[in-house]
């Protein structure tokens, strides 16, 4: 049986990063609680064999008894906006309204790609994470640069003549980073990875599910590297 011993941290291609702090339950979790039905109990390897069956028969109600809490750090205000949308699951997000938006980062150096990547997201295109095809590549980053430094210096200076810091961040880049606690079982987290791990999703969407089915990978392998299989998502965790 794996240990957890937390946290487990992966890092999120483009920026930012999910930890595992908490856990509920084990690999083995949602066969033993599935016997509570029949009043039945089981070796290891027949509830090893348990867990695959419930995932091949679709009965996901189990998997709400493995429970995760996640701290997500740095991921940009619109993927978090998108994690919303994932309703069973419990979430704690930063506020802007009491803190400054560039609380926690040790420099200022607005000609810094990676002061910049890490108080707002940053298209991957312009890293060089991703393949693109964006005339006058260089101009438009330089563009972007000056856009957000602007964006940030209105609002300092909105805040330092009295506006209210939730009143004055409404000049900020939507994809300034943020960070938030998520709790969700497993069952919800099958749902969000059979959607978020689909080619069709947002890459920046998509690879933070991979960091977090990484992390699951490690804590419940049973279990995830079944389901991943069943549904045929294992081969999108390394595109």
């Amino acid at each position: 049986m794996t240990v957890f011993n937390p946290p487990i941290r992966e890092y999120i291609k483009g920026g930012g990063y999910i930890e595992l702090e908490e856990m509920l339950g084990d690999d083995l979790t949602p066969a033993r609680v599935a016997r509570i039905s029949y009043l039945s109990e089981g070796t290891e390897e027949a509830n090893k064999k348990l867990v695959k069956k419930l995932i091949d028969l679709g009965h996901e109600t189990p998997f709400e008894q493995q429970v995760f809490r996640f701290l997500i750090h740095g991921i940009p205000m619109y993927i978090g906006e998108q994690l919303l949308r994932h309703r069973i699951a419990s979430p704690l997000k930063r506020s802007f309204r009491y803190t400054h938006p560039q609380k926690g980062i040790e420099q200022d150096r607005w000609d810094s790609v990676e002061f910049l990547n890490s108080l707002v997201h940053v298209p991957p295109e312009f890293l060089g994470l991703r393949e693109h095809h964006i005339q006058e590549s260089d101009k438009l980053f330089k563009e972007v640069m000056e856009h957000f430094k602007k964006s940030f210096d209105l609002y300092n200076k909105l805040v330092e003549n009295g506006l209210r810091k939730e009143a004055a961040r409404c000049v900020l880049p939507w994809g300034m980073r943020t960070t938030l606690y998520w709790t969700m079982n497993m069952r919800s987290i099958m749902n969000l990875m059979r959607l978020r791990l689909n080619k069709a999703a947002q890459w920046e969407m998509r690879e933070l599910a991979k960091a977090m089915a990484r992390i699951l990978l490690k804590v419940v392998p049973i279990t995830f590297e079944y389901f991943l299989e069943k549904h045929d998502l294992r081969k999108l965790l390394d595109e």
